[in-house]
């Protein structure tokens, strides 16, 4: 039998989205588990951790110039204000640097204690990367024979690129973890050699070798979910969010431009069975008391999502819950069911209104003729629906950013969440950059990629700029579109920035989307832990009571 400890440390909880349960590790404890291993999961993605990673006295000085700039979004800071900015923001990284070394201690104490055969590691962007390497450094110098390994987006997007940046982590898995961990975990007793585990690279004799995947799984052989607070201690009390993810689907046959979903799990839609989803909703409605979910699917076809609506309303569960959507598979006819069934909030990827970008930077599958009959009669069925724009797109020009600015209000979703382009491994605007109006220079994008971080108290136009353009624009200056673009959809009366997830977590907190929107930007751009907690105090409540919110 082996001990694991998995670990998943993000950095600061920059959204409330970052204080949901992680079902990929709660998978992953389940598979150990079923296979008679031991674990525990150390997930830092807590409110006690935004409150380790956010000084109440640097949170007093920056909450009243944080709230003269989201009252006033559409207007850059002024000198004084970004110099302001840049030295609070100095001194709260040198902060959180100095927390990162308490926290390594604290974990070197929890090796101590539980004494685990292998530590594996959650590999998040910006300060989840940087911040795990310097807790698996700092595991590797106090304890040189523990098996150290690494997983999770960054991992399958970056690949052999972490091996460029650092040696400690003995071996890295890029394909489904949950195919991956025990044999991991039996070569961390010795019972298995690397050469031995398919999807995961590792370095010998100076070499990077990389094992093939063998094959994707069947989504109804996922082992249950683990969120007993014993093997998950994050979820003893409110410190987080108690929404569970549910795998429905992984794999996307549609090759969108900007969509890493095929590299983490394949280009063949794969799903798992209604019956199988309703039953994991009943086993966590009664292990844990949780009633509110999340399906992770990106293409999970309408059909099926009827089906789980059908057998949730044949079972009479009392459960809420969101999902993704595709126009290509909704039926309309088929949403009044879901609704009933508890269905609030829906994501649907749209990304340009303007046919022929669509069709050119995309290549989503969408006739965008359809769009707004589906949008209307989802939400005549009472749903929450979302629609993603990315502004601006290859080959979008005034006009057509004009054209899909129009198409947007005149569709008027609930929520439209906007996006800058942005470069990833493995999607087909990096495999063939040229193609789509990007200029980049590969390699350093790579590199600065692992660890490129999301500036907090800045707007997007003054973050560290990328090694890329689009359309010949600078990040900058196309950073300052997506701004534009969000703030003009806001004068046309839409909301933007609250995906589905967010929506949820506002309903259950009793809140409306926009209310929840901007308390929830002030609470983590000025480390307001006190509301923070309250609000997740009561979105708990009713997570764990089956009691409606409000829209």
């Amino acid at each position: 039998m082996a001990r694991g400890l998995l670990v998943s440390y993000a950095g600061y909880p920059y959204t409330p989205s970052s204080l949901t349960p992680d079902n990929g590790l709660a998978n992953l404890a389940g598979a150990l588990l079923e296979a008679g291993h031991d674990v525990r999961i150390v997930d830092y993605g807590t409110l006690s951790m935004m409150r380790r990673l956010f000084p109440e006295e640097l949170s007093r000085q920056v909450k009243p110039l944080a709230e003269k700039m989201l009252a006033s979004a559409d207007v850059a800071p002024t000198p004084a204000q970004m110099s302001q900015l840049v030295q609070l923001a100095d001194r709260l990284e040198a902060y959180q640097q100095g927390q990162l070394q308490q926290i390594g201690q604290e974990l070197i104490e929890k090796v101590s204690e539980f004494q685990p055969d292998f530590v594996g590691f959650k590999l998040w962007n910006g300060d989840g990367f940087s911040g795990s390497v310097t807790l698996a450094t700092m595991l590797h110098t106090e304890f040189p024979r523990l098996h150290i390994y690494a997983g999770g987006p960054q991992a399958s997007w970056f690949n052999k690129v972490i091996y460029q940046r650092t040696d400690v982590f003995e071996a890295i898995a890029y394909g489904e973890a949950e195919a991956t961990i025990v044999p991991l975990a039996e070569h961390a007793t010795g019972e298995r050699k690397l050469g031995d585990i398919p999807a995961i690279i590792y370095r010998q004799n100076g070499e990077v070798i990389e094992m093939p995947r063998a094959g994707w799984l069947d989504l109804d052989d996922l082992p249950v979910p683990v969120y007993d607070p014993e093997i998950y201690p994050a979820m003893a009390g409110d410190e987080k969010i108690k929404i569970i993810v549910l795998d429905d689907s992984r794999g996307c046959p549609y090759r969108c431009g900007f969509c890493t979903h095929p590299v983490e799990s394949g280009s063949r839609l794969r799903t798992a069975s209604a019956q199988l989803l309703v039953d994991r909703m009943e086993q966590i409605i009664h292990n844990y008391g949780i009633s509110v979910f999340r399906f992770a699917g990106s293409s999970t076809p309408g059909s099926l999502m009827y089906e789980i609506a059908q057998q949730i309303i044949e079972r009479d569960l009392q459960v809420q819950y969101a999902c993704f959507g595709h126009f290509a598979s909704a039926d309309p006819d088929h949403f009044q069911v879901m609704a009933d069934s508890g269905l609030y909030a829906i994501f649907f990827g749209i990304e340009s209104g303007c046919q022929q970008v669509l069709d050119r930077a995309v290549r989503k599958g969408i006739d965008l003729a359809g769009v707004k009959d589906t949008v209307q009669r989802a939400q005549q069925a009472g749903l929450f629906v979302v629609t993603s724009m990315i502004v601006p797109l290859p080959f979008d020009t005034e006009q057509t950013i004009r054209e899909s600015l129009d198409f947007i209000t005149d569709l008027r979703p609930d929520s439209v969440p906007v996006q800058f382009p942005g470069l990833l491994p493995g999607t087909p605007w990096l495999a063939q950059p040229e193609k789509y109006n990007f200029e980049v220079d590969i390699e350093e994008l790579l590199l600065a990629g692992l660890d490129y971080k999301i500036k907090l108290l800045f707007p997007p136009q003054f973050w560290e700029a990328p090694p890329y353009k689009v359309n010949g624009m600078t990040f900058p200056q196309f950073t300052a579109l997506t701004m534009k673009f969000a703030m003009d959809l806001e004068t046309a009366g839409i909301l933007t920035g609250v995906p589905d997830d967010m929506a949820m977590i506002a309903r259950c907190a009793g809140m409306t989307a926009q209310q929840f929107r901007d308390q929830a930007r002030l609470w983590c751009l000025t480390g307001d832990v006190t509301a923070m907690a309250q609000m997740v105090e009561q979105a708990n409540r009713v997570i764990t009571s089956g009691q409606p919110g409000v829209k």
